[in-house]
C-alpha cells in the first residue's frame, strides 16, 4: 500500500490558485505591483485581502460562539475554543494591517504581535500569550486541573468578546466589510 506524503505546510487545504499562496506577505506583493498591473488590479488584490481577513475574523467569530454555548464544567473545550477565537482574530488584524499570513504552526507564538494602532494593544499583548500556554495545558495536559488555568474561564470569555469588539472596529475602520 502506498501513502501520500503531505507537504508540511497547511496551505494545501486552500485551493490554487489563491492569493494567499502568493507569499507570507500579500501587502508587500501588492505594493511591488503597483508600477506594473492597472489600478483595477490593484484593486482586485485590495478587495481579496480584505475579504479574507474578513473570513478570518468570521471564523474567530465563530469559534467564540460555540464556546461561550459551552457549560463552564466543559473548561478544557471552552479555553480551546476561545483560544482559537483569539487566534483567528489576530490572523485577520495581522492580515490587514500588514499583510503577515501564516497556517504553519509557528504562528501561534505571534498571537499575541498586533499591531501598534491597535486598541488596548497593551493588555492583548499579555494575555493572548497566556492564554495560549491554557490552551496548550487544556488541550495537551491530561493531569491539567480547572485550578491550573492563569486565566480563568470567565476572564477568557470578557477578553475574547473585547478582542472581537476592539477588532470589529478595527478592521471597520480599514475598509473591512464584516
Amino acid at each position: 500500500m502506498r501513502y501520500r506524503v503531505a507537504p508540511a505546510s497547511h496551505s494545501r487545504n486552500m485551493k490554487s490558485p489563491h492569493l494567499l499562496h502568493a507569499g507570507a506577505n500579500v501587502r508587500k506583493l501588492k505594493e511591488n505591483l503597483v508600477n506594473v498591473v492597472d489600478a483595477a488590479a490593484i484593486s482586485a488584490i485590495e478587495t481579496e485581502i480584505c475579504t479574507n481577513v474578513a473570513q478570518l475574523y468570521v471564523l474567530g467569530r465563530s469559534h467564540y460562539y460555540f464556546a461561550v454555548r459551552q457549560n463552564n464544567r466543559s473548561w478544557r473545550q471552552k479555553i480551546s475554543r476561545l483560544y482559537y477565537a483569539a487566534y483567528n482574530v489576530s490572523r485577520a488584524i495581522r492580515l490587514c494591517a500588514n499583510g503577515e499570513y501564516s497556517m504553519e504552526s509557528s504562528d501561534h507564538k505571534r498571537i499575541e504581535t498586533l499591531p501598534g494602532d491597535f486598541p488596548n494593544k497593551n493588555r492583548y499583548a499579555n494575555r493572548l500569550g497566556v492564554l495560549r500556554d491554557d490552551r496548550n495545558l487544556c488541550d495537551y495536559d491530561h493531569t491539567a486541573k480547572l485550578t491550573d488555568l492563569v486565566v480563568d474561564v470567565n476572564e477568557a470569555t470578557e477578553l475574547v468578546q473585547q478582542l472581537l469588539k476592539d477588532a470589529q472596529g478595527y478592521l471597520k475602520r480599514r475598509g473591512v466589510n464584516l
